[in-house]
């Protein structure tokens, strides 16, 4: 439900989850989509269960791949702010205090930072539905602004 209506031919950016996905099927989409720079905005980019998901692992199969690997921790959704959310029953505290402090700076105004990465540019987080992830907190963000974007 969450592409309906976009394509992966018209989109500016891209976005994708590891959830329930091999690395292979991973790697398989994002070069389907021409992707060249994958910004990892988990705020503690390692995977307990998925070492090869983890920051240096994952930064060198991309880079083996030809993709460029980006970390902005500062995208990512610090643990104290994830705690609230489990506190107050909702992910609503999340996307508020993600909106607030992370979408306002960011990508309301100045798509400086965003626009002079490598592109096509595809951010990462783990879950797979879009919705239940911080990153579609910047997609709606950056198609406000006109861009096109696809979850892969």
């Amino acid at each position: 439900m969450w592409n309906e209506a976009r394509s992966v031919d018209r989109a500016d950016f891209f976005t994708f989850g590891y959830e329930g996905r091999t690395t292979e099927q991973l790697f398989e989409r994002l070069e389907t989509a021409g992707v060249r720079c994958v910004l990892d905005i988990r705020y503690n980019p390692v995977s307990m269960y998925r070492p090869e998901l983890s920051k240096s692992n994952f930064q060198r199969r991309l880079e083996d791949a030809g993709i460029e690997y980006v970390h902005l921790r500062e995208w990512g959704v610090p643990r104290h702010v994830r705690a609230q959310a489990i506190d107050s029953g909702t992910r609503e505290t999340i996307w508020n205090w993600y909106d607030e402090s992370v979408v306002a700076p960011n990508f309301t105004r100045n798509l400086h930072r965003f626009l002079n990465l490598g592109n096509p540019v595809a951010m990462m987080c783990m879950e797979c539905d879009p919705t239940e992830c911080h990153r579609h907190r910047i997609f709606l963000a950056l198609e406000k602004q006109g861009l096109r974007g696809f979850d892969l």
